[in-house]
């Protein structure tokens, strides 16, 4: 089956200058949950239902003076009426969104359709049980981005990114690294990449401009290399790195479950071994750490010494 035998045909364009509060008033009046965003010659994003509940409601901005062009979304991810409706869920749940435009091939500005999740479950049922997993994702992502940092929740603005200098900064990597170093040695925890110290989501828009790439797929690619480099190819099975959208703006949360043997970070020649305690990762001596370890993982370490002796 097709996206165009599923899709909805009934588009309601607005131009980007129009208020928040007026494209609110539209989608209740039609009965919609997106318009599309068109400008004088060109398809310029799309606002949907939960844009405005995410970006303006719950970020207590005024719905009468914010326009609609500095709330949608701009990077519009589309497909052909000739996708298959197979292809278009797995778009969808690869990228976290519920309505997907369908464009014509012959005119790339012209709008013939908008797919929804819910359309494509009429048709596909098994798709449901997908679908409220997005949504439990999408719930849980929102209240872990509002709490403050904890034993198993360490927030970062950037990767590498020093917005303040607008340069590369190699000590916010190092602190990325040393988080993930923290968490494979104690309990596992979350590091959310695009969340300030404030509980304020930023995104991580700036950092995928320091790749050539400027994408999802090079950043996650350098992560994970610097993680293998730098901490080790046998910890990466504990790790798990996703890309969750909370309040529309794209993060990276790491997710690290607890290693079943040392986690050392290393760092310019020298090799560092830390543990999360409380709010933060604290660096051990080599005392503290033979006695953690020994503590921690009691069966690995007295492996390693049979062999050793």
């Amino acid at each position: 089956m097709l996206v165009k035998e599923v899709m909805t045909r009934e588009i309601i364009a607005i131009p980007p200058d129009e208020t928040i509060e007026s494209a609110a008033v539209t989608m209740t009046h039609y009965g919609i949950s997106c318009l599309i965003i068109k400008g004088e010659t060109s398809v310029q994003g799309i606002l949907t239902e939960r844009d405005v509940l995410t970006r303006v409601v719950a970020q207590g901005e005024d719905p009468k003076k914010l326009k609609v062009g500095d709330v949608m979304t701009s990077e519009l991810i589309s497909v052909k009426p000739e996708t298959s409706i197979d292809e278009a869920s797995k778009l969808m749940l690869k990228n976290r969104i519920k309505k997907l435009p369908i464009m014509d091939p012959d005119q790339p500005d012209r709008v013939l359709g908008i797919l929804s999740l819910t359309d494509i479950a009429l048709v596909k049922p098994q798709l449901i049980k997908e679908i409220k997993k997005l949504e439990t994702e999408e719930k849980d992502i929102q209240r872990l981005v509002r709490e403050p940092e904890s034993q198993h929740l360490e927030l970062k603005a950037s990767l590498r990114y020093n917005s303040r200098q607008h340069c590369l900064d190699p000590d916010l990597e190092f602190n990325c690294l040393k988080t993930v170093c923290a968490f494979l040695n104690s309990e596992g925890g979350d590091l959310l990449i695009g969340v300030n110290d404030r509980n304020r989501v930023v995104g991580i828009k700036h950092d995928y401009k320091t790749f050539n790439k400027n994408n999802r797929d090079a950043f996650e690619n350098y992560l994970v290399n610097q993680i293998s480099r730098k901490i080790g190819n046998i910890h990466l099975k504990y790790i798990t790195v996703t890309f969750p959208k909370p309040f529309g703006k794209e993060i990276c949360r790491v997710n690290v479950q607890p290693s079943q043997e040392p986690a050392f970070l290393y760092h310019k020649s020298r090799q560092y071994f830390y543990v999360r305690a409380g709010n933060g990762s604290r660096p051990f001596n080599i005392s503290e750490s033979a006695r953690y370890m020994i503590e921690k993982w009691p069966d690995v370490m007295t492996s390693t010494m049979d062999i050793t002796a």
